[in-house]
């Protein structure tokens, strides 16, 4: 059953994505032997001062009473370093072999780890991209950023060419704080940039999760006889005949997932490949064990 609640296909009925992220949070928690959830310290760890969005109740009003001046409190599990989503939304995640496109899965992913890790009382912020940066949300923590950032992730449509590596530079840059970059991408990209790039963030000492989207129809090519190929990115047509060149472009997209694994591997990143065909759980068990090595 709980594999059930994770399937994309059965996601995409239920339409709005705050329940997604929670059936998908509860259905994947369905599934372990035992929750993440229990015994999360609640030990209080500072003040700060209030941010137009966070929660009300956290407000310490003996602090202000004394000051004149709103402050949270916060806890040590909230003092965890940031998580930050970087969703591809280039125009390849149109991509639609079967009812869920490359898009809706990848949206469906970012809100349930957003979601699992708001639960967590970790900080999220969101940066979804293509060749330019179409929403930027900064990573703070408590349901109603949680509503924003779900909200952002609805707005989203597919369009523009991916630039992963100038996207993490330059977003990197202006990181005060270390923390955990989550980038779900389709990767067509150039290899050896996006792999510079993670690397770069790695050596400054970011941890990083690559989620890399593919459905199984692309890893077979699954057409046969003459068949015209569209780029959803640059819009150009190739007509060729999918069972000559099947063998070579099966090898070459083989190719290509092994150098992503062997590379971020050494990079000292998490790498995930997922078929949006299949159940979200792998990336939120991946998610997990990433949390619990900091």
């Amino acid at each position: 059953m709980s594999e059930r609640l994770l399937d994309p296909s059965v996601l995409a009925s239920i339409g709005r994505l705050d329940l997604i992220a929670r059936t998908v949070v509860e259905g994947f928690l369905i599934g372990l032997h035992k929750s993440p959830y229990r015994g999360l310290s609640q030990e209080f760890a500072e003040h700060r001062p209030y941010i137009f969005g966070d929660e009300i109740r956290r407000v310490d009003w003996r602090v202000f009473a004394r000051t004149d001046r709103l402050y949270v409190k916060e806890f040590e599990e909230e003092t965890n370093a940031p998580v930050r989503l970087l969703l591809d939304v280039s125009a390849s995640l149109l991509y639609a072999p079967r009812k869920v496109t490359k898009l809706e899965y990848a949206r469906y992913l970012a809100a349930a780890l957003a979601y699992l890790a708001t639960r967590q009382n970790d900080r999220v912020g969101l940066i979804c991209f293509s060749d330019e940066v179409h929403e930027r949300l900064p990573a703070r923590g408590g349901e109603r950023h949680l509503l924003s950032l779900l909200a952002a992730l609805e707005r989203q449509s597919a369009e523009g060419e991916t630039r992963i590596s100038a996207t993490l530079l330059r977003e990197a840059a202006h990181w005060k704080r270390r923390g955990l970059v989550i980038l779900i991408s389709d990767l067509y990209d150039e290899p050896q940039d996006v792999v510079g790039a993670v690397a770069r963030l790695r050596r400054v000492g970011h941890d990083m999760i690559v989620f890399h989207l593919l459905d199984s129809a692309e890893k077979r090519l699954d057409q046969h006889g003459l068949y015209e190929f569209h780029d959803l990115e640059t819009g150009e047509r190739l007509m060729t005949d999918a069972d000559r060149v099947r063998k070579a472009y099966v090898e070459r997209i083989k190719e290509l997932r092994s150098f992503y694994r062997h590379e971020f591997e050494r990079a000292g990143a998490d790498y995930a490949e997922l078929d949006t065909a299949e159940p979200l759980d792998k990336a939120l068990a991946v998610y997990l064990r990433r949390r619990k090595q900091k």
